[in-house]
């Protein structure tokens, strides 16, 4: 089964693009609790740092992998 070639690249602008929304939700999240705003943002780095490397290497694992790809028939 052939696939079709994304770069590296678009993952990584996808996960840039998506880093930013949840971390304007966390920080509104943390408002929402009465943090202040340091604390809410210190939340954000830590949280946006590491899901940020987990969502590259999950996308990267899913684009590699096979499942639910159905092979399209030309009939």
């Amino acid at each position: 089964m052939s696939k079709i070639k994304i770069s590296k690249r678009r993952h990584l602008i996808k996960a840039i693009t998506w880093s930013i929304i949840a971390s304007v939700t966390t920080f509104f999240i943390g408002k929402a609790f009465g943090l202040d705003n340091d604390k809410a943002f210190m939340i954000v780095i830590f949280d946006r740092a590491l899901k940020f490397i987990l969502y590259y290497l999950h996308e990267r694992t899913w684009f590699s992998s096979n499942l639910g790809i159905l092979e399209r028939s030309d009939d």
